[in-house]
């Protein structure tokens, strides 16, 4: 905590569990809502930027433990003139309650990545950096009685997407309201109409700063003493949605965007604003020999936007094209340069999913039931996603049909932490890519919000506690432990321990938990606990709040995979399995086994090859839970004619089965039936080699 200021509740309910504060335990709901309204702890808080209605709180920011000042050039060396706009939050009086812009803070952080810079967070007292996509980051910071928003652009202020530099201002300015709102609301009877702050825009230099009323008029020239005039940067961060076509003043990309070298995502913007005969002519403009566009036609012959985007991005690499080449092209072919201001826009997005679940990372369930749909769009929407060429080269090289492709499209994306990836980063590369939300909004229409946050906190409780598994626990216990409990299978079991090293079986038993989700990771805890490994299972332990067992409804592809049913005796079996194996000696029963031909040789061999008596156990469990209700039967009546066992033999026979555990163990062979089947598709979709001439 001490790095960034931020803890869950209940990692404080757990330090309260230490004997020098248990008097205060049973009033710690009361304590925590006392140190919110001091403002010793500040909330996470979140709004609905459609209703404007709070989020649930997750996480919450200790402000006294973060002190240190920002001590990094990051202001200096990145915030530049030519790459960043500004704007403030300017407040009435000389100073700003601390509490406020920590709040803000905190805000900041449920949305967006926390940015490093040169090893270091960018987190510190009244100061916060972050990314929201590849190409663009902000900075929060406090000074004086000013909020002040940089908005920073990778290569050039020119190329800053206007509907982002919107979005972020607007998701500020009603965090800013509604915190405002709250502060007032204890101080007065009655909340105040006016806002306590209002918006300022700077110039280049982040010296003038003009208020929002006299821009909004538009009845003066806003030209600051430097000569900047301010009204082309407000008009960056007032974007009107659903604008199509550039103001009749806009003049078009700037000379510093216009030497810049246009991404993966500006290429494929541009090719989808341009029919295939515009672009190659723009093409034949720019040095493309006519030979080189008839292979892409002919590699590509059922794809016309492929030729497009590849055909621009063949001038790129080869051609070495920056947007000012591209401008000059057009203006040879007598076309408007303002089509590369399309290059930069994005569309908007109507979302029908709650703002809660947009900013939770998606489930593999849910990037699983959303591959098969994509179709040929895998190729676009991993470009809108940040993927490179090469690594979609790649994916095509190594999967053959599309919803293999789609689902390591969606997973490689996930797996890049650079910007946190969200299912609203999601929603907009489905739109901006032309696929269209509906799929998603079908997909997460039943997700519960709590789910996806407790599957989040899961997921980083087992990443932040992983080297410890992986190098400090031995599994057999644990995995006794989880079969009992019938949140794995003996499928599963075997597919761990055919892993030679411990370490790499650690790996797959995690990589179960983490997908498996409850009841799997509670019991995977519990086992911990019970087996001699308490530190690291505190330190896994979660709120109260349990994670569904599911996030989504199984597509229709795969409906007919929950056909197979566990049979009842393999239940009872397994819901014993840490009875037989710590009390059974394996002799007589299996020699009763092999005369009623429910074991082989082989069978008897295999037991007697493992070292110890609860491994020769755990073998035999195998067995008998691979084969028929005969072996069961004839299991029962070897213990039965030991008077030892009668007793094991009676329990397990009268053991219940209910619809959890069927439901439980059902799980676990419905899981591994879709991870290891999918649904075939004949045609590819990423670009081929061009023939050589």
């Amino acid at each position: 905590m001490s790095e960034n200021g931020l803890i869950q509740k209940v990692d404080l309910y757990q330090i309260w569990e230490q004997e020098e504060f248990r008097q205060i335990l049973p009033f710690k709901e009361y304590i925590f809502d006392m140190l919110i309204h001091l403002d010793i702890v500040s909330e996470q808080r979140r709004y609905d930027t459609k209703t404007g209605s709070r989020l649930p709180i997750e996480n919450f920011f200790v402000p006294c433990m973060l002190t240190q000042r920002n001590d990094t050039d990051f202001l200096t060396q990145e915030c530049t003139p030519e790459r960043t706009l500004s704007l403030a939050f300017v407040f009435k009086g000389t100073i700003i309650p601390p509490a406020l812009p920590n709040r803000l803070i905190c805000a900041c952080l449920s949305m967006w990545t926390l940015k490093q810079y040169r090893g270091r967070k960018l987190m510190f007292s009244g100061f916060v950096g972050l990314s929201v996509d590849k190409e663009h980051d902000i900075v929060v910071c406090v000074e004086g009685n000013k909020i002040l928003l940089y908005l920073v652009h990778k290569r050039s202020k020119g190329l800053i997407v206007p509907e982002i530099a919107t979005s972020v201002r607007e998701c500020l300015h009603l965090t800013l309201e509604r915190i405002s709102e709250f502060y007032q609301s204890t101080v007065h009877e009655k909340v105040i109409s006016q806002l306590p702050f209002h918006t300022e825009y700077s110039c280049s230099r982040f010296i003038c700063y003009f208020p929002e009323e006299r821009l909004a008029l538009k009845t003066d020239e806003c030209v600051c003493n430097h000569g900047d005039d301010i009204t082309l940067n407000w008009k960056v961060w007032n974007q009107k949605q659903k604008q199509k076509q550039c103001d009749p003043d806009c003049t078009g990309l700037s000379e510093d965007a216009l030497s810049q070298i246009p991404s993966n995502t500006e290429l494929l913007h541009l090719s989808v604003n341009c029919d295939k005969l515009m672009i190659h002519d723009l093409a034949i403009h720019l040095d493309m020999e006519e030979t080189e566009w008839n292979d892409m036609v002919e590699n590509y012959p059922r794809n016309t936007q492929m030729v497009k985007f590849l055909t621009l991005i063949d001038l790129r690499e080869n051609n070495g094209i920056r947007f000012g080449d591209l401008a000059k092209g057009l203006i040879e072919m007598k076309i408007t340069t303002h089509t590369l201001c399309m290059m930069r826009r994005r569309k908007q997005v109507m979302s029908n999913i709650p703002d809660d679940i947009l900013d939770s990372i998606p489930t593999d369930e849910i990037l699983d039931n959303i591959s098969p749909q994509i179709g040929k769009m895998v190729f676009q929407l991993g470009t809108e996603l940040g993927l490179s060429i090469a690594d979609l080269e790649n994916i095509d090289k190594c999967n053959c049909d599309l919803t293999a492709q789609s689902k390591e499209v969606l997973f490689t994306w996930r797996r890049d932490k650079l910007v946190r990836p969200t299912i609203r980063v999601l929603e907009q590369a489905l739109v901006n890519s032309r696929k269209g939300a509906r799929c998603l909004e079908e997909v997460v229409k039943n997700v519960h919000p709590k789910t996806l946050r407790a599957v989040e906190t899961v997921t980083d409780r087992i990443k932040d506690n992983a080297d410890r598994i992986i190098q400090n626990i031995q599994t057999s216990q644990i995995l006794d432990h989880m079969m009992t409990h019938l949140v794995i299978s003996v499928d599963d079991r075997r597919r761990i321990e055919q892993h030679a090293g411990q370490d790499d079986q650690n790996k797959a038993l995690l990589d179960i938990v983490s997908k498996r989700r409850e009841p799997a990771y509670s019991v995977f805890v519990d086992g911990l606990r019970s087996h001699g490994y308490e530190d690291i299972a505190n330190d896994l332990k979660c709120a109260s709040e349990k994670m569904g067992p599911s996030t989504t409804s199984v597509p229709d592809e795969y409906k007919g995979l929950s056909d197979r049913t566990v049979p009842s005796y393999k239940i009872r079996l397994q819901k014993n399995y840490s009875n037989i194996i710590t009390s059974v000696k394996h002799d007589t029963i299996v020699d009763h086994l092999i005369s009623y031909a429910v074991l082989q040789i082989e069978d008897c061999q295999k037991i007697n090859a493992c070292p110890s008596q609860e491994q020769k156990n755990r073998q035999l469990m195998d067995t008998l839970l691979h084969g028929n209700e005969n072996g069961f039967t004839e299991f029962l009546n070897a213990l039965r004619n030991d008077i030892a066992y009668t007793d094991l033999a009676n329990r397990i026979a009268s053991t219940e089965v209910t619809s959890t555990d069927r439901s439980n163990i059902q799980s676990c062979y419905n899981i591994n039936k879709r991870k290891y089947e999918h649904v075939h598709e004949t045609t590819t979709l990423l670009p081929k080699k061009t023939k050589e001439n």
